[in-house]
């Protein structure tokens, strides 16, 4: 088959003759295939034969399926599928490639349609290899996770009362979250968030967190200050997410009677909104030193008596039905 020949999009503005643009996509370092529509192999150059740990002329001919992970061969069809009717189209995605000795690597891909281009005749695949970034991303949010867990569990060392407090509250608005059908990033965010969100306690004296009995008013206002604590501890970390504010807003309520802003519906981050029905629940099913367990069942009716008012209905709604209808524990 003939490469394309014309003139180099961007700022060059040069023209090149077959050799020089056969040159280019030669010395490539990312992977370059052309397939027709079944997935058979039209085109391969040298990047991409290493990949596959096969030479070019093996490669040719033969499926690209020969060297796609196995898991991702529906997803390939269903690019292929979506792309396969309108010539021009591209699409990205990462996919895994298994090269003949078993190595699998991981790619960034673009696929474009130029089936109807008469000198290409086919879909084109271009794939960056970010096997070693990948790896890299997983280390840091292995280590992000493990600090995470690490300030959560510093909580509890002063205050062993609430003790899995903090990620019985995590896993749960994780689980409100998902239910209301947010986007993983956002997931994330609102669980990290819950994780650490009483922080601020390691601020307030250890004798009033473990005082049995009701609290004075003086103490229950000290108590209060946990949410700001807990947000300037770590407003200057540079967390993806609003992770600070969700601190700070955790205890604010939908009517405005909440602390520390007294903030009002919308006003309130959803993932705060998410955190407060969490907390809520966790909190009243289990022992605090003022008063034992009151069980899952009265913190669910609180959550619903509150919706609207206390609470956001939708997550009050979501919180509930995980109980009832998804048989969720904590």
């Amino acid at each position: 088959m003939h490469l394309p020949v014309g003139p180099l999009t961007g700022r060059l503005h040069v023209e090149v003759d077959d050799r020089a643009f056969a040159a280019l996509v030669e010395h490539c370092s990312d992977l370059i295939v052309v397939v027709d529509r079944d997935g058979t192999l039209l085109f391969a150059n040298p990047a991409a034969a290493r990949l596959f740990g096969v030479p070019v002329e093996e490669a040719v001919g033969t499926t690209a399926f020969n060297f796609l992970h196995p898991g991702d061969h529906d997803r390939l069809n269903q690019r292929f599928a979506h792309i396969g009717g309108t010539p021009g189209t591209s699409d990205r995605a990462t996919l895994r490639i298994v090269s003949a000795l078993g190595e699998v690597r991981f790619l960034e891909t673009v696929v474009t349609n130029c089936l109807d281009n008469d000198e290409i005749s086919g879909i084109v695949v271009n794939g960056r290899d970010v096997t070693e970034v990948n790896d890299y991303i997983a280390k840091l949010e292995t280590s992000f996770n493990a600090i995470t867990e690490s300030v959560a569990g510093m909580v509890e060392l002063r205050d062993p009362y609430t003790a899995g407090h903090q990620r019985e509250v995590a896993h749960l608005a994780a689980a409100i979250a998902r239910r209301l059908g947010l986007i993983e990033d956002d997931i994330k965010g609102i669980e990290v968030a819950a994780m650490i969100h009483d922080i601020g306690k390691i601020a307030i004296p250890a004798e009033i967190l473990a005082r049995p009995g009701a609290l004075s008013p003086a103490e229950f206002e000290i108590v209060r200050t946990h949410s700001q604590a807990g947000h300037d501890i770590v407003a200057n970390i540079p967390f993806p997410w609003p992770v600070a504010e969700m601190i700070l807003q955790h205890h604010e309520r939908m009517d405005g009677s909440g602390y520390p802003r007294g903030l009002q519906g919308s006003d309130i981050l959803l993932g705060s909104r998410i955190i407060a029905v969490a907390d809520t629940v966790s909190a009243m099913a289990g022992h605090r030193p003022y008063r034992p367990a009151l069980g899952l069942s009265a913190a669910l009716e609180e959550v619903e008596r509150g919706s609207g008012v206390l609470f956001d209905s939708q997550a009050a709604h979501a919180c509930v039905k995980l109980f009832r209808e998804d048989d969720y524990s904590l």
